[in-house]
């Protein structure tokens, strides 16, 4: 093992490649340039999204410029010692070669934090934190190497682990937000996928966990907007140089550029005056659930869940209520009499309530039990009823049917709030999407990118209420 933690920049003067134009329903494997720039591995000195046979050649033609005192063409150079040796030269174009063709013994990277480091391929136990990077392991198909879990997903591993002994056998990290390092110690891991952008955390578990790799793909930012240069996209392309699975990596990240496309294409022309205002909040101690609280979340511009509003062709009302607070973070708390007024720029007309039943601290929130692991919609239905009875509530959305509880892994699973994003676009915008299932696409997911067969959402699970 050799992690460093070096920030650098990585500059790259590239077009942007556009996103996939069609909607795949389907796996496939088959190798593919994908959209976007700027891939963080070093070895991509021609800064597009991958590592390949171009990137020898374009380096092997700057080093013999360079010899010969000749102009050499634009490089990323940032990016080209790929070997981490500390200087660039052919060495690099040979192993550029071996990363390209998947043989290489490391990957030399900068993390989601643009932390640099240094990372064996030679991966045999794998763990896992929260549903985002327990799904990827599943869509790479390397489950098979996942001995350790945190809390979330062992709590959910009927679905999670579909072989019966891997299932029996899994460990449970517990809370990774605080780790019990001897105990995480014992499991032997080669490398801990972790879901905390903390840099401070993540550094404090690479040193303390021996022989282990930690690595913070930065699957937290989806940035749906932008979505083929994100966090996202780009740590599941990474991950899929770590385990040798770049093709399966890259199919994964043209599926999802390509529902976001077919999402965009059909929202991006909406007129703003005609776009449904929408509260994106969550349910769980919110003046929504508790009739002790006058306060509630209202999710913005940087969120994922203010993201899949805005691909769904939604207003979002934290706008209207605070320009600066919808702009800057990612949520902001507000008082009820906010959202519930008589201002008329300020108005919902529908409210999606986000629910977390086990969190990333190890703790379960009762009464909103959901997921894949039930199909028992009674905790919703109450919640519904809770929430749509509450003061205000009803004055402001004029039907039931315009609020809904949905199920946090639309948010913390690896679809990067694609799902979500679809389901909003059915229910807010139900006349433009007439040929789209958010249903059928989920059950796609589950069954082609999870590996999970002969499962369906409608009867299996708990996704969102009202259903779609």
């Amino acid at each position: 093992m050799d992690s460093k933690f070096i920030a650098i920049i990585a500059v790259a003067a590239v077009a942007v490649i556009g996103i996939a134009a069609f909607v795949v329903l389907s796996g496939g494997s088959e190798h593919k340039d994908v959209g976007g720039y700027g891939l963080e591995i070093f070895g991509n000195v021609d800064g597009d999204n991958d590592v390949d046979s171009k990137d020898a050649e374009l380096l092997q033609k700057y080093l013999n410029a360079k010899e010969k005192g000749e102009t050499p063409p634009s490089i990323t150079l940032d990016l080209a010692d790929a070997n981490d040796d500390g200087k660039v030269d052919s060495k690099d174009v040979d192993e550029i070669k071996t990363i390209a063709s998947g043989k290489a013994k490391y990957i030399h990277f900068l993390d989601g934090n643009q932390q640099e480091m240094r990372v064996s391929t030679d991966i045999n136990r794998i763990g896992a934190e929260y549903f985002c990077n327990t799904e990827l392991c599943m869509i790479l198909g390397v489950m098979d190497k996942v001995v350790a879990v945190d809390y979330a997903p062992y709590m959910q591993k009927e679905f999670y682990f579909q072989d019966e002994t891997q299932r029996a056998n899994v460990k449970n990290m517990v809370s990774m937000n605080s780790p019990d390092y001897d105990m995480v110690n014992s499991f032997e891991l080669d490398v801990l996928f972790t879901f905390s952008y903390d840099p401070d955390l993540n550094a404090t578990k690479q040193a303390k966990l021996v022989d282990c790799d930690v690595v913070y793909l930065g699957l937290y930012y989806p940035n749906l907007l932008k979505a083929e240069n994100s966090d996202y996209v780009h740590g599941i392309l990474k991950a899929g140089y770590i385990l040798g699975k770049v093709d399966r990596a890259e199919a994964y990240v043209d599926w999802i550029l390509g529902q976001l496309n077919y999402l965009m294409d059909k929202t991006k022309d909406i007129p703003e005056a005609d776009k449904p205002h929408v509260l994106m909040t969550n349910y769980q101690n919110s003046y929504l659930s508790d009739e002790t609280r006058t306060n509630m979340t209202a999710y913005g511009y940087n969120d994922p869940q203010g993201q899949a509003l805005l691909v769904a062709g939604g207003h979002n009302i934290l706008q209207d209520i605070s320009e600066e607070a919808y702009k800057s973070g990612y949520s902001k708390a507000v008082q009820y009499d906010a959202v519930f007024n008589d201002d008329p720029k300020v108005y919902a007309d529908y409210i999606f309530c986000h629910t977390v039943q086990y969190t990333y601290a190890a703790t379960e929130m009762k009464g909103v039990s959901h997921g894949y692991c039930t199909n028992d919609y009674s905790d919703f239905i109450k919640a519904w009823n809770f929430a749509y009875d509450r003061p205000l509530v009803a004055d402001e959305l004029g039907t039931k049917d315009h609020l809904h509880i949905n199920s946090g892994d639309l948010r913390n699973g690896c679809s990067g709030g694609v799902l979500l994003a679809a389901y909003l676009a059915k229910v807010i915008n139900g006349d433009l999407f007439e040929d789209l299932d958010p249903v059928a696409l989920h059950n796609s997911y589950v069954k082609d990118w999870l590996g999970v067969s002969g499962y369906d959402v409608t009867t299996q699970a708990v996704v969102i209420y009202p259903s779609v």
